[in-house]
């Protein structure tokens, strides 16, 4: 069993290009299941593509991911193109500072 919690997760594209035509899984729970079923010492470690995501949410079209995930307590967000591998356990960079935190 992973320490990854997936808390939200889409994967797929807009219909060539239209920006009115979204078509796209959720993928949390596929996520999930595959931080789940990882084997020890390789879990966190996921490439993206319609195998690993369940499938293809828009055919002929080049997918994007995008995903919220903790780990550990701390939250993080997650993007890539399709094919790309992401290691979701050594990838968590710092969210961004609050702007009110920023120096002057």
């Amino acid at each position: 069993m992973t320490n990854l919690i997936v808390q939200f997760a889409v994967y797929g594209a807009l219909k060539d290009g239209n920006e009115n035509e979204s078509q796209a899984y959720d993928v949390r729970q596929t996520l999930q299941a595959v931080f789940n079923a990882a084997p020890s010492g390789s879990d966190g470690i996921v490439k993206i593509d319609n195998n690993t995501m369940g499938g293809d949410p828009s055919p002929g079209n080049k997918k994007h991911f995008a995903a919220i995930v903790t780990h550990d307590g701390v939250t993080a967000n997650f993007a890539c193109e399709e094919g790309q591998t992401i290691d979701f356990h050594h990838s968590l960079a710092p969210n961004p500072p609050n702007k009110a935190e920023e120096p002057a």
